[in-house]
């Protein structure tokens, strides 16, 4: 199998003793013969021919001088770079409305971080980025019951939410508006991460993703809105995020103001990155008590995590447990299977990712990037 890129990927399969199976014929093509197996074949002018092409591998001579080869002429598989997928996770809490820095409200600033203004929207994230990432949306926050009841029917959580996809911007533009929610009240938090999770979940496409949590307080469950130190509520989101970890989806959490607390914000931003929350190595999280620090951290997360890796194997896949008999190169270079330095994993049976230094040089300029397999190791993925 015979991968090159340059802005698309174009992955060639040699079909040996699985050709019938992917869907090949053996072809019969006029041949050179260049010694132990290698062909140099040119079918061009021939109705049953598939194009110039080298292929490498045993030949049987017909009578006439023609060679017919035990490889497919030519499979092509398309493999296409999959965009990020990051979910905009905005606490809509009343506490959202007092000031951060000198001027602006903490929604306002955290809606022109995201969205721009109305005379410059480019400045935004979303709408700089929406071509090159999956955007999605939930909007969280639920109607505070008197304390020690339970909050009504229908007003915990209250949630609105897009589905992430390119291009997202107007749909994102039309529930998160620069004036605030017509109802800003309670903070749950895990609710609000669990309904995150499941619209992922539900994505057909492969795709890197992500969470970005921005919240400015403590947070609550729908069964804890009117305890005040809710730990319950603590642990409830903790936990949800964990479970998004565990599902391949990680977190970043932005606190907007200084009310919530560092320690908080310590153990979610580690829940997110597979860390223990109580444990003695760190993921890094953001606490933004300014406008300017408040952009630089979600631009920081986002621009960072919209890079992509991953490529989807349109239709055909690998043998589990068999990735290893394969070869990959990046101009030229080995890479290492499973080196996060500078490697490749199969991420999935379809899915293939660059690693660390290898992921980080493909995202400027052209590259030539070519994975090997042995033909017996590639399957339909129907």
């Amino acid at each position: 199998m015979r991968l090159e890129i340059r802005k698309t990927l174009l992955l060639s399969v040699c079909c040996g003793l699985m050709a019938s199976s992917l869907g090949c014929e053996k072809s019969a093509s006029v041949a050179k013969n260049y010694g132990a197996g290698n062909l140099d074949t040119d079918t061009n002018g021939d109705p049953n021919g598939y194009g110039d092409t080298v292929r490498y591998g045993d030949a049987e001579r017909y009578g006439n001088g023609d060679y017919q080869t035990d490889i497919c002429a030519n499979l092509d598989l398309s493999l296409d770079r999959q965009p990020t997928t990051i979910m905009l996770v905005i606490d809509g809490s009343a506490t959202m409305n007092l000031q951060l820095g000198d001027n602006d409200t903490r929604w306002s600033v955290v809606h022109k971080t995201l969205m721009g203004t109305k005379s410059d929207p480019e400045i935004g994230l979303v709408w700089a980025l929406q071509d090159q990432v999956n955007f999605g949306m939930v909007l969280f926050t639920a109607v505070r019951p008197a304390p020690g009841e339970a909050p009504e029917p229908g007003t915990c959580p209250l949630l609105s939410t897009v589905e992430p996809r390119l291009n997202n911007g107007r749909a994102i533009s039309e529930i998160f508006l620069a004036d605030n929610l017509d109802y800003m009240g309670a903070s749950p938090v895990s609710e609000a991460i669990d309904a995150a999770v499941d619209i992922l979940n539900a994505m057909e496409k492969p795709s890197k993703k992500v969470i970005v949590l921005a919240t400015d307080g403590l947070p609550q469950t729908c069964d804890t809105l009117a305890t005040a130190n809710d730990s319950v509520g603590e642990a409830a989101t903790i936990a949800s995020i964990q479970n998004a970890y565990n599902d391949g989806i990680k977190t970043f959490v932005v606190g907007v103001g200084d009310e919530v607390t560092a320690d908080h914000l310590q153990k979610v931003a580690n829940a997110g990155a597979g860390l223990s929350p109580e444990g003695n190595e760190n993921a890094v999280y953001y606490q933004s008590e300014t406008e300017n620090t408040l952009v630089d951290a979600m631009s920081g997360i986002i621009t960072e995590e919209s890079r992509s890796c991953i490529y989807e194997l349109d239709g055909k896949g690998v043998v589990e447990g068999e990735e290893g008999r394969g070869s990959v190169l990046l101009d030229g270079t080995p890479l290492e299977m499973g080196n996060t330095e500078n490697g490749w994993r199969l991420k999935s049976q379809s899915e293939f990712e660059l690693l660390g230094k290898a992921c980080d040089d493909i995202q400027f300029g052209e590259h030539h990037l070519e994975a090997d397999f042995p033909c017996e190791t590639i399957v339909l993925i129907i």
